[in-house]
């Protein structure tokens, strides 16, 4: 996507980005050798290497493609596999928000809201440095209301209904699903491996 020099275009914390992606890598190559020396089942050591690659390809690619683009006619926000567009007339005020998840805060959004107070847009904000988020809020120019402290998914859905998604709003329940599916996938694994043994 090219865009002129006069729009404002904002670009993920490159020097943060590329912190999570080392840990990743060392992360992930610390768990193989650990697996391949260690007594654990070296089965595991091809999916865990895969996951870790995968994340670190994912976090490469967010530093790479991730924007927020504002043009006097659209706000555009783009993601590794997504973009969004959307009309910068419709926009009428901004929430500004960080939600708290099970393990602490999962990162400062911005809920741009139409005249209606429905959602026009969300722009992820865990990715960007604070002060390009202050930047977008000057340069749209519109009532931003926001809290002081994180703040708690059920909370903030009875003040704003409909800006978080179910998951983010239940985060425990999608937390136990996805458990039970990493659990159902080791006993299938583990099942293959003793009638092929």
């Amino acid at each position: 996507m090219t865009v002129p020099e006069s729009d404002l275009v904002l670009r993920p914390d490159a020097r943060a980005g590329l912190i999570v992606v080392t840990v990743l890598v060392v992360a992930g190559a610390g768990i193989v050798a650990a697996i391949l020396i260690g007594d654990a089942p070296t089965v595991f050591a091809p999916y865990v290497a895969a996951l870790f690659t995968t994340l670190a390809v994912l976090g490469i690619g967010s530093l790479l493609r991730t924007r927020i683009v504002l043009t006097q006619q659209e706000i555009v926000v783009r993601g590794v596999f997504s973009q969004q567009r959307r009309p910068r007339a419709q926009a009428a005020e901004i929430v500004r928000a960080t939600i708290t998840a099970p393990r602490g805060a999962s990162g400062e959004s911005l809920f741009i809201l139409d005249a209606h107070h429905n959602l026009l847009i969300r722009v992820p904000g865990a990715a960007f440095k604070r002060e390009d988020l202050d930047l977008l809020i000057a340069e749209l120019g519109l009532p931003c209301i926001g809290y002081d402290h994180p703040v708690a998914p059920k909370k903030f859905a009875e003040t704003h209904p409909g800006l978080i998604t179910k998951a983010e709003r239940y985060p425990y329940r999608l937390a136990f699903a996805a458990i039970a599916v990493i659990c159902a996938l080791t006993a299938l694994t583990a099942a293959v491996m003793a009638a092929t043994s």
